[in-house]
């Protein structure tokens, strides 16, 4: 005979409710070595399990941006993914200050029963890394050595499969290079911008309050300025570049809304996780100060390390950003119909 489902059983309460005793090393669980460890053990499960959810949608908005090609209709459904991630790193980020009510010296009184256990052992969060596309040349080598050491083969395993696959950021340069920019687009677009550039370059030319010195020096990295705009829109990757900013440059034509809001959306979830990853050092410095990590690393000092520029994964994006001008200065679309709504065309 079948039970009724209710609430406990339908959320399984008692298996969840029954885990904030941690393991001893024994591995059998152990009472809770100080008032505070409770706290400390639910914020880290909440993590994890807001981590299951944020792969969940992640993989489903690389399975979609992975199409061949990418239906239209897919790209608010990414967008949607993507806005319960942010959602979800936003509570993340909110986590922080709770575990900042722990006193550092409440922390110090059960610190040492974690034996090894560290932050740095989180599968998922590796798993997270993976499907944005961070690479391993990108990560700072810990102890010497690739994280991957910390784990065992089954998770190593994991971390293989997720590889084989396509990452969101690699999904998002093959869709980029299979979008077609208007015919023309990056001549006219390079005339605009150099005229963009030689404007700025007279402003800086013409300002009393600069030295001979600072006007030069502005005027080189303007010239510099000009070289890298180039480069970017007609250099390698120059197709996937265009589009890029081809998309970002005409964001109000209806067609390009979509894409733009995707490369926004992107932009967003990067920003999160690095706020998370600054805001995340500042809590441990302010528990930890300067000692060396449970598991070993530097502590803080690696963790400020992953929150610089180097773990930045979307880069495209990015930098097709330092290259948009005023719209005003924009080369009106020589096919504008084609970009609106079908019944403008």
């Amino acid at each position: 005979m079948s039970k009724p489902v209710t609430y406990e059983t339908y959320l399984r309460l008692d298996n969840i409710l029954d885990a904030q005793e941690p393991m001893g090393p024994d591995g059998k669980p152990r009472p809770r070595a100080h008032h505070d460890e409770m706290l400390f053990v639910v914020v880290h499960q909440a993590y994890e399990l807001w981590f299951k959810q944020v792969i969940h949608e992640l993989t489903r908005a690389c399975d979609l941006l992975a199409d061949d090609p990418v239906p239209e209709p897919a790209i608010p459904r990414i967008c949607s993914a993507l806005r319960r991630v942010h959602e979800i790193q936003k509570v993340m980020l909110a986590h922080l200050p709770v575990i900042e009510t722990m006193n550092p010296v409440d922390f110090l009184a059960f610190r040492d029963s974690l034996g090894n256990a560290s932050g740095f052992q989180s599968a998922q969060f590796r798993e997270l890394e993976i499907m944005a596309g961070l690479r391993d040349e990108q990560r700072v080598n810990y102890q010497g050595d690739t994280f991957e050491r910390r784990f065992r083969p089954e998770t190593i395993a994991r971390f293989d499969a997720l590889r084989s696959r396509p990452s969101l950021r690699q999904a998002l340069n093959t869709w980029l290079e299979r979008t077609p920019c208007e015919p023309g687009f990056v001549a006219t677009y390079l005339m605009a911008f150099d005229g963009y550039v030689d404007a700025q370059t007279k402003t800086h030319k013409d300002n009393p309050q600069l030295s001979d010195k600072e006007r030069a020096n502005a005027v080189g990295m303007l010239e510099n300025y000009r070289r890298n705009g180039h480069e970017f829109l007609e250099g390698d990757d120059a197709d996937m570049h265009a589009a890029c900013l081809f998309i970002a440059a005409y964001r109000d034509e209806p067609l390009l809304e979509r894409p733009n809001r995707l490369l926004d959306s992107l932009l967003e979830f990067e920003e999160l996780w690095r706020l998370w990853r600054f805001r995340h050092a500042r809590m441990v410095e302010r528990m930890i100060g300067l000692r060396v990590g449970t598991g070993g690393s530097s502590g803080v000092a690696y963790l400020d390390k992953t929150a610089t520029e180097r773990y930045r994964i979307f880069t495209v994006i990015l930098e097709s950003r330092s290259f948009l001008i005023p719209r005003k200065l924009l080369p009106p679309l020589k096919e504008k119909g084609r970009y609106g709504f079908a019944a403008d065309a």
